[in-house]
């Protein structure tokens, strides 16, 4: 009895569990501290030396001691080993065709290559990602090396070859674009969302010159767009996108909307083809095992047809990350299985893991990767617990199966929480019931929507009568996708704040895993006391630390928009960034940090005056962020995006109110905000001489914003407010034109900090030289949006600092 006082977790009985875990570590450290090559090479090597070593002794000792000392090196190697690999793959990952042709941006450049996929977007172009094989540049210069390229396609101004389809071989000119990386917090990375696909450049297409489709069944591409074509014509019209989604991945005929509607009903996953198709396609193979063991060689016949399977539909899905990482996984099982090897699930998806990160050490970081094997992890981990607990009456009858449906449903759903909120900053509420009605049904409709395209393609005419019933299912998983979106209640919006939540989420998992044994699970309850503990006294810390203001200047290009984040969590804009027909700064700027901050309500927005510019992103705030009030500067315009924004806002039942000098307007106790203009009557036509001036006092701290004041509103104000507008933060006038910033006004508001929002390149030259001059001169530290992106600023009242992102 005295053995079994403790419990001993059988590490032995999952190596590569382990090994997988301190190989992930590895690359975790070096990702985030950015090691440099020397140093990880550095450590590495003596580790190496170091087991040889005590390997060496305790082969001739017989030591225990240089055992688990050589046990602890290996260990330790492992996670070595995984810093240095991901630091070589860092450093070796940018091909050198991509640091060529960055030499040649807004350069035209002439290339032949092969489609490989075709994706319409958002602002109504057409994106084409071409494998190029050849390439002139400057002074015809013919350069023969491959890379990948995404081709930008307009087609209000180009034309489109109606023969352009996944596989043509295309020659055409292009101007090369700028990748850089994101100027906002929080704004998507699409430089590092292009890397991660293999794509260091992007061009915006000036002609097509010609569009060759080779008649080969060698191209997975060529193979792929047959695929497509085939689901064209065993759907119609209404189901086509969703079909094509739903069978092989291929999302790109989908709009936003319907993605939004399946990712809010938490059915998302559904259309990324990953393991639960996989497993759709496997399940009858797996019924043939048996049979196979029957056979001579039937167990290599066996194995043989179904990676070929495996194979096939990954080329199908375009080798998608995800069917990979199911694929793989599933035939490692398999094998186990058909040759009756040690076959632990667990072991063997650490093992599909670390084959992965071997490959790829980036993929730890992408969200597929750790979804999809945090999913498998959930269900290995819990199922067995469930299963336990269901009783004999539930868990054998004919309606065991579709309950375990729901219940694993439910596990994943809840137990991807902090992931599915740290990504995407949303969470469904009814996607563990959405699941449990549409699951099981698929395990019907995908495997035999995909038998019936080969049979609809050597008999044309079988295609769409035998596809009824998928046709219907497809109709109806839309209305209901739809219906659930839509609910109050169906999604919620979070922001995971703390490390520590996934500590507690994976303490919680393996306390669920381990309910049944009763020596460890109080070891796994402590630990999640003890960082429960940790969280509470973070949060107790934070609590009382100094309440600070925070303020982010956003950079919208040549427009103006502010976030202002007050002690008491109030939170406000002034003004809204810029509109063009294809963007406005509300749909890629603000919202997305808004979402990412956590911040679902807006106490105010203050529009300085109408121009496009500075209000350019309301309409969007309107449609998706609640508004409390919109104050503007009362003059009134004739635009319609000025119209519009009215009409939305008495939609919404949004007060729009104006704001005159002298008021002074109640957000925060904490915070003293007034108004200085605009004052008195009229004076001439220009919107921006009567901009909104407001100046907002936490502390010791002011801060002046003064719209696109020029020097006629200056003048004013200093004829009315004088010293008053002594400040320490002055968000300039006007983007720095030469008509602001006067040196009378600046040498009354002497500000410590200067921001100055702009583009980079832009039509109306500013910042002006003279503007810049004035400001140094009177002011301490300038800051400009087209130089340094963004801009964040933190506030205790007594100073101000800025705060890296």
């Amino acid at each position: 009895m005295r053995g079994q006082s403790t419990y001993q977790f059988p590490f032995a009985k999952y190596p590569a569990v382990r090994i997988a875990l301190l190989f992930a570590a590895g690359i975790t450290v070096d990702y985030y501290f950015n090691l440099s090559l020397s140093l990880t090479v550095g450590l590495l090597v003596p580790a190496v030396v170091l087991l040889f070593a005590v390997e060496f002794k305790s082969t001739a000792t017989l030591n225990p001691l240089f055992h688990q000392l050589s046990v602890g090196t290996y260990l330790l190697l492992v996670f070595l080993f995984g810093m240095a690999w991901h630091s070589i793959h860092d450093k070796l990952d940018r091909p050198e065709a991509a640091d060529i042709l960055e030499a040649y941006t807004w350069d035209q450049i002439s290339a032949k290559g092969s489609v490989y996929n075709i994706k319409p977007t958002s602002t109504g172009k057409l994106q084409v990602d071409v494998a190029v094989d050849t390439t002139l540049v400057v002074d015809s210069l013919r350069w023969v090396e491959s890379y990948n390229l995404r081709a930008v396609l307009d087609p209000e101004t180009d034309h489109i070859p109606d023969q352009l389809q996944l596989g043509s071989s295309i020659r055409f000119s292009a101007t090369v674009y700028p990748l850089e990386q994101p100027r906002n917090p929080h704004q998507f990375d699409y430089k590092g969302y292009l890397e991660s696909q293999g794509i260091y450049t992007q061009a915006g297409i000036e002609s097509i010159d010609s569009v060759h489709n080779p008649k080969t069944l060698l191209s997975w591409h060529h193979l792929r767009q047959l695929v497509l074509d085939q689901i064209e014509q065993n759907f119609d019209s209404t189901s086509q996108s969703l079909a094509k989604a739903l069978l092989i991945g291929y999302k790109n005929e989908l709009d936003r909307a319907d993605k939004i509607a399946f990712s809010r009903a938490g059915l998302s996953h559904i259309m990324a083809v990953s393991g639960l198709h996989v497993g759709f396609i496997v399940a009858p193979f797996w019924l043939l095992i048996p049979w196979f063991w029957t056979l001579r060689y039937g167990k290599e016949i066996g194995l043989a047809l179904l990676l070929t399977l495996l194979f096939f539909y990954a080329g199908l899905t375009g080798f998608s990350a995800s069917v990979c990482r199911a694929s793989l996984t599933v035939g490692l099982i398999t094998f186990g299985k058909l040759f009756h090897k040690v076959r632990d699930s667990l072991n063997l998806t650490a093992v599909s893991a670390l084959i992965l990160l071997l490959a790829n050490p980036a993929d730890l970081f992408a969200p597929g990767f750790q979804l999809s094997f945090s999913a498998v992890c959930i269900i290995l981990l819990t199922v067995p617990v469930v299963e336990r607990w269901l009783p004999h009456w539930v868990r054998y009858r004919w309606y065991g199966t579709p309950v375990m449906v729901v219940i694993v449903s439910i596990l994943v759903q809840v137990g991807l929480f902090p992931l599915l909120t740290y990504h995407f900053g949303e969470f469904s509420l009814i996607g563990p019931l959405a699941n449990g009605v549409v699951v099981p049904w698929l395990g019907f409709v995908v495997p035999y929507a995909l038998f019936l395209l080969p049979v609809a393609a050597v008999f044309p005419a079988v295609g769409l009568p035998l596809n009824v019933p998928n046709q219907w299912f497809l109709n109806e998983l839309s209305c209901f996708t739809e219906w659930a979106s839509r609910l109050n209640w169906s999604w919620i919006q979070l922001h995971v704040e703390s490390p520590l939540v996934f500590g507690l989420w994976i303490a919680g998992l393996f306390l669920m895993a381990t309910l049944h044994i009763s020596r460890l699970r109080w070891k796994i309850l402590s630990m999640l006391l003890l960082l429960l503990t940790v969280q509470s006294g973070r949060q107790l810390v934070k609590k009382i630390q100094p309440a600070k203001l925070t303020i982010t200047v956003f950079d919208v290009g040549q427009g103006d928009a502010t976030l202002v984040s007050t002690p008491g969590g109030r939170h406000f804009l002034i003004d809204t960034g810029r509109w063009s027909p294809r963007y406005n700064s509300a749909k890629y700027v603000i919202l997305p940090h808004l979402k990412a901050e956590g911040i679902d309500k807006l106490d105010a927005v203050f529009l300085t005056h109408p121009h496009a510019d500075h209000i350019g992103g309301i309409s969007e705030l309107i449609e998706h962020v609640a508004i409390d009030t919109i104050y503007n500067s009362g003059y009134a315009y004739s635009s319609n995006l000025y119209q519009q924004y009215h009409s939305l806002a008495r939609r919404h039942s949004i007060p729009v109110k104006t704001v005159n000098a002298g008021q002074s307007i109640v957000l925060d106790p904490s915070v003293l905000l007034l108004s200085y203009g605009p004052i008195g009557r009229n004076y001439g036509s220009d919107p921006n001489d009567h901009s909104l001036i407001l100046e907002f006092i936490y502390g010791q701290t002011e801060f002046l914003f003064v719209g696109d004041a020029e020097r006629g509103q200056e003048q004013r104000l200093l004829n009315h407010y004088g010293n008053l507008l002594d400040t320490d933060f002055l968000k300039a006038g006007h983007h720095g034109s030469r008509t602001s910033s006067s040196s009378r006004f600046l040498r009354e508001a002497t500000p410590d900090i200067s921001v100055l929002s702009l583009a980079k390149s832009n039509r109306f030259q500013h910042p002006h030289p003279e503007a810049v001059r004035r400001l140094r001169r009177y002011s301490g530290k300038m800051k400009f949006t087209s130089l340094h992106k963004a801009l964040i600023f933190s506030s205790d009242g007594t100073s101000i600092r800025q705060i890296p992102w």
